[in-house]
């Protein structure tokens, strides 16, 4: 376990369209980066993971992302873990989630960012289910939207997340 923060689970969810998914995230992987922060990315399937692979070789001309795949004998010394299960072997305390299910090993990582891109019904719906386990598990949970003229904008934080970054 690579967690290094005893409290509960912080558990973001961030809610963008479809369309700026890869930009925004590739946008935040950039800044978990920066801060030394490890990372695993679960994508939906190899298909996913390979196009995320190549958005983090190519996402812009002035920047490339050090990542690799958590099978193999160098995954450990990865900062970013492409993987299509969690996977802390690198030591990552983040968990990144882009496939739109819950994920039972939560606990096993500082905080869980959980990206809501399916705005169907059911999509939306498959979301609110996935929030309610994890706060019914005890996480800290924050609520993320991505508006196109400001950024991201926080419309919830649980009080215990409140307290602890004020």
């Amino acid at each position: 376990m690579a967690r290094k923060d005893p409290g509960a689970t912080v558990v973001r969810f961030y809610q963008m369209p479809r369309e700026g998914m890869e930009r925004g995230l590739f946008n935040l992987l950039g800044k978990i980066y920066a801060q030394a922060i490890r990372s695993c990315l679960v994508a939906a399937d190899a298909t996913q993971a390979v196009r995320w692979d190549d958005l983090l070789w190519t996402g812009r001309i002035d920047s490339f992302l050090p990542h690799g795949s958590c099978v193999g004998d160098d995954a450990s010394v990865h900062p970013i873990l492409l993987c299509l299960e969690p996977s802390d072997i690198n030591g990552a305390t983040l968990l990144i989630l882009v496939h739109g299910r819950f994920a039972e090993e939560f606990s096993r990582f500082d905080m869980v960012l959980d990206f809501v891109t399916d705005q169907t019904p059911a999509g939306l719906q498959s979301s609110r289910d996935r929030y309610r386990r994890y706060r019914d598990a005890g996480c800290r949970m924050e609520y993320w939207i991505q508006e196109p003229s400001s950024g991201w904008q926080c419309k919830f934080k649980s009080p215990e997340t409140i307290l602890r970054e004020g």
